[in-house]
């Protein structure tokens, strides 16, 4: 793998981004407010995450029970070494990792797992917009929107919209696709009658395993119940957010609780929306950007840019390491490598990109 063109770029824009991070900020502030951060409370944040974690596998255990039902005891190592993968590897392999690891594991359609987690993204991002429409009913963002705007140089109700959009609309056009699976089907095949016939029949299996990713998607009760296990994966988060904020004393520049937390639901959800660009891994680099940023423009409180870069580094490192150190740990005791899931991962990824260049043919 670090061999790969991919791994080098995403190592690239992870140095840039880190750079831009670095010098952008006054370091000497930034390393004090290192230096007199309260790191005890460091435990319970990682619980936090770890509880959150739990979440993510009881629904992913939902998305996966057509296929076969898996305990969440078995399943929650599987989530654990993705997040590790994605953490370490660029262009978001961890999934293609992850599908990987839970085919081997547990005997289910790699391909089909593909979707669900496909599926899985979405439902996240959907309810990470939910969470800021919410917040925005009581904290005014305008200002965020536009400052974010200046720093990436894109007009902000373009920005808005490139984050928004694209979600709303896969997340519609899958659910459509799970309710008409037989159409949706024809459609797809029709495309690969062009290629030859081993091929077709190659290709034409693997859309149907991943429509059979969206039966999940088929009952509106079964759609409610995966957005009301997504909320308390993110509301957990949300708890890491304000315990380390109480590490570095943040909580000194809000006038109560209430709007601290609302703030770092805000914070919270524009990182994790803005650092799922598939690039550099772990989303190193911008997601500090983010974070620090969108801190530092909220309206409810003035944050020093350096406190809130210091903030942000420890934050992403309390997502980042425990995921790393847990999934080594877990494939330690199942005696594989991260490296022979990364290959199987890309070669997985280059089937995907058969079936994706035989859709576009059409």
């Amino acid at each position: 793998m670090p061999g790969s063109a991919k791994f080098w770029i995403g190592i690239a824009v992870s140095v840039v981004l880190l750079a831009l991070f670095v010098f952008t900020v006054d370091l000497e502030r930034f390393l004090d407010a290192l230096s007199q951060a309260d790191y005890t409370l460091l435990a319970p944040a990682t619980a936090m995450y770890l509880v959150s974690l739990l979440f993510r596998t009881m629904r992913w255990q939902r998305l996966l029970r057509h296929l076969k039902h898996v305990s969440v005891v078995r399943l929650y190592p599987v989530v654990v070494v993705g997040y590790m993968a994605n953490n370490l590897l660029p262009m978001r392999l961890g999934e293609l990792v992850r599908s990987y690891y839970v085919g081997e594991r547990e005997g289910v359609s790699k391909t089909t797992a593909v979707m669900t987690i496909v599926v899985e993204r979405l439902l996240d991002a959907l309810t990470l917009l939910a969470m800021v429409a919410v917040v925005a009913l009581f904290v005014p963002v305008l200002g965020v929107a536009q400052g974010l705007g200046r720093l990436s140089s894109v007009p902000w109700p373009l920005l808005a919209a490139a984050v928004t959009l694209p979600f709303i609309a896969g997340f519609t056009v899958l659910v459509l696709m799970a309710l008409v699976p037989d159409r949706a089907g024809r459609w797809a095949k029709a495309a690969l009658r062009p290629l030859p016939g081993r091929l077709e029949a190659r290709v034409a299996d693997a859309v149907d395993m991943l429509l059979g990713g969206l039966i999940s998607l088929r009952s509106p009760r079964s759609v409610v119940v995966l957005f009301l296990l997504s909320a308390p994966v993110w509301l957990f988060e949300a708890g890491l957010f304000v315990v380390i904020a109480y590490s570095f004393d943040l909580h000194l520049a809000f006038d109560n609780v209430y709007e601290m937390g609302a703030a770092l639901i805000l914070v919270m959800a524009i990182s994790n929306i803005g650092a799922s660009v598939p690039a550099a891994p772990g989303g190193i680099g911008l997601f500090e950007l983010i974070a620090r940023e969108t801190l530092v423009l909220l309206p409810l409180a003035a944050v020093d840019r350096a406190d809130a870069g210091a903030y942000a580094a420890v934050v992403h490192a309390v997502l980042l390491v425990p995921m790393i150190v847990l999934g080594q740990v877990f494939l330690w005791t199942q005696n594989v490598s991260l490296g022979s899931l990364s290959r199987a991962g890309r070669s997985m990824a280059s089937e995907r990109a058969v079936v994706a260049g035989a859709e576009d043919a059409q």
